[in-house]
């Protein structure tokens, strides 16, 4: 009993040892990786003083509030997807060591992802029935963001939802994909704007 419990103190000492240098490298490494697959991101303004805020002009399409909220959310679901990095190789490596002793810490960038689409949406309903349209023609993505929140709500329900690296994948994977449209949007709202044709 007590050997055994020696040798789960020192692999767990091991795994925090891993845990704070070489899986945090490799998840900054995905990080990297990910972003780089992406085809477009949030538009920024020019590094000069004179540059103005790429939104300022968006206000035509949709209320300043909403965009910034928008924006927001984006960002902020952007950070929930960099934290599943690693938490996603804490779950490869509690699913091939002693599950007891690796920490995955997946419920609270879950919750934090279901908050950030939940409150979007909610936004999304608060708009007035012309703009919300108006915005659909532009890409509006209440109906694919409101799947993922959908599914992943379902996801809630299997019992080893914060341990399984293919459930925890799924949710990266909405997360991610509710980002990259979000940002779409935002970009294609920005040209809208900038489109003296519209």
């Amino acid at each position: 009993m007590l050997v055994e419990l020696t040798l789960l103190i020192a692999a767990g000492l091991g795994n925090l040892a891993w845990d704070l240098t070489g899986r945090r490298i490799s998840a900054r490494a995905r990080r990297r990786a990910r972003r780089e697959r992406r085809r477009e991101s949030l538009p920024l303004p020019a590094a000069d003083e004179l540059a103005q805020d790429p939104f300022e002009a968006v206000v035509g399409l949709a209320p300043a509030a909403f965009v910034e909220h928008t924006r927001a959310t984006a960002e902020e679901l952007d950070r929930v997807v960099d934290h599943f990095d690693l938490v996603l190789l804490r779950a490869e490596a509690g699913e091939s060591l002693v599950g007891d002793i690796v920490y995955i810490g997946a419920e609270a960038p879950r919750e934090r992802g279901r908050e950030l689409l939940d409150a979007w949406l909610g936004a999304v309903t608060e708009l007035p029935a012309d703009v919300a349209e108006r915005l659909r023609d532009l890409g509006l993505p209440d109906q694919p963001l409101a799947d993922a929140l959908e599914r992943e709500r379902a996801r809630n329900y299997w019992p080893n939802v914060a341990t399984s690296s293919d459930l925890l994948e799924a949710t990266a994977s909405d997360f991610e994909g509710a980002v990259v449209l979000l940002v779409a949007f935002l970009r294609t709202l920005t040209v809208a704007t900038s489109d003296p044709y519209r």
